[in-house]
């Protein structure tokens, strides 16, 4: 797996004309902010914060979805219960 990482790494930055820290700094970037935007949303589906600071955080359409997606579960548990 870390060859493939590190070659990936390296692909990438010849790719793009950038040194590998460059890559690297990016894929901490993306991935951290990936884990702040479903931080977020867990909060907000589990009430722990309200969906205006939600939205402040990580912006509407992302609330929104995370609204569509929740009603999805619920109405799939629902229609399992009473099949």
């Amino acid at each position: 797996m870390a060859v493939d990482l590190t070659e990936r790494v390296q692909e990438l930055a010849d790719a793009r004309g950038v040194p590998e820290s460059k890559i690297l700094e990016q894929a901490l970037e993306r991935g951290v902010e990936d884990l702040w935007v479903d931080l977020v949303l867990t909060q907000y589906l589990d009430g722990e914060i309200d969906r205006e600071k939600a939205i402040e955080l990580v912006g509407r359409d992302r609330v929104k979805r995370a609204d569509r997606e929740a009603k999805a579960v619920k109405d799939d548990v629902r229609w399992g219960l009473n099949a």
